[in-house]
């Protein structure tokens, strides 16, 4: 005999709402670590920017790891630590943008556009290895402020 279970009002509010605690505790978590990594990320000192971490900042492996340029290396010193592949996918993105990210001696506005590209294709792909779309939202959150600086005339002129 098959045994049905029932719920009374009561119950399935307890139950959705103890559901919804959970998924906001989980996201208040991510959003926390997301916070504390891209501030350690914008507070890094020259000297930090030079050290290596044990694993990828992007995926978590360990093997293989080297000092990804978040702007590239003309526009800004701040630095994550990526495993081979996700170095190559950011590299690979980077020559994707534009043009004036081959020359050096860009205006402050460009390089700050590059270094929100840089953060913008990191969140993206930690959400691809990952699968916290936390860290999408993030990055789509920066599209409209580089679109911005990239169109700023240095001289305060638009």
């Amino acid at each position: 005999m098959k045994q049905t279970v029932s719920f009374t009002p009561f119950d399935l509010s307890v139950l959705v709402n103890s559901k919804i605690g959970a998924l906001r505790d989980e996201k208040l978590e991510d959003i926390n670590f997301a916070e504390a990594w891209l501030n350690q990320i914008f507070n890094q000192s020259l000297e930090q920017a030079s050290h290596k971490k044990k694993s990828c900042e992007v995926c978590s492996s360990q093997p293989d790891c080297e000092l990804h340029h978040i702007a590239g290396r003309k526009h800004d010193f701040r630095t994550l630590t990526a495993c081979k592949q996700c170095h190559t996918e950011l590299t690979e993105s980077q020559k994707t943008w534009d043009a004036r990210w081959y020359k050096y001696n860009q205006p402050e506005n460009i390089r700050l556009a590059f270094f929100l590209l840089g953060l913008h294709d990191i969140l993206l792909l930690k959400t691809k290895k990952t699968a916290n779309s936390i860290y999408e939202e993030l990055a789509k959150s920066f599209r409209q402020e580089i679109a911005t600086l990239l169109t700023r005339d240095p001289r305060g002129q638009t």
